[in-house]
């Protein structure tokens, strides 16, 4: 079986190669800035304008071995928002690629950083500001390592990161990527929960 850090050197190369702008997030990026964890997925914040744009970036993925398991529309703006793909050569890493599931992907792959994920494997990886947003907007009672991840991520911010993460709930919501939920104050009760000495 290939392992994680063959595919996520494999996807990098394969999304470079495009020429899309994108930044990973998820596990893989929460473990670049707090605490190292366990994944089985590499996820993709991908930046495109539309969904001709997105469904050309599956095609091309798909043209370099990749195929497309399911999709996911954001229902609210009626736009593609995830599609998970596995490698042809493996079952058991997925890559996701996020195009609208978040609403600001354009802007987490702008503002990403260039920094080593993996031992001699460097990347553009999210900011903590943008991973804040989206574990808050994801954050669910069935999905546990979520609330682990913001309370790594609210202990590790600063005082502009969570700025940041203000910033991009509100555009999360002002882009009716929100599903119904009020991200401000998820914001509050987390900045509440880690204390105001742990955001410098």
């Amino acid at each position: 079986m290939v392992s994680l850090r063959q595919s996520l050197v494999r996807a990098l190369a394969d999304l470079e190669s495009l020429g899309t702008p994108h930044a990973v997030v998820g596990g893989l990026a929460v473990s670049a800035h707090v605490e190292p964890r366990m994944t089985r997925d590499v996820d993709f914040a991908v930046g495109v304008d539309d969904d001709d744009e997105a469904e050309q970036v599956l095609f091309q993925m798909q043209q370099k071995g990749y195929t497309v398991r399911t999709v996911v529309e954001q229902s609210a703006i009626g736009r593609l928002a995830t599609a998970r793909l596995t490698l042809d050569t493996d079952d058991g890493i997925l890559v996701d690629l996020l195009f609208s599931s978040s609403g600001i992907e354009k802007e987490i792959a702008a503002a990403a950083q260039r920094i080593e994920l993996l031992s001699g494997v460097t990347a553009r990886v999210a900011g903590v500001a943008h991973l804040i947003a989206m574990k808050l907007l994801s954050d669910s009672p069935g999905r546990p390592q979520d609330a682990i991840d913001l309370v790594a991520l609210g202990r590790s911010a600063t005082a502009a990161d969570l700025a940041g993460a203000l910033a991009a709930v509100r555009l999360i919501t002002d882009r009716r990527c929100h599903r119904g939920r009020r991200l401000e104050e998820a914001l509050d009760s987390l900045v509440a929960r880690i204390g105001p000495t742990s955001a410098g």
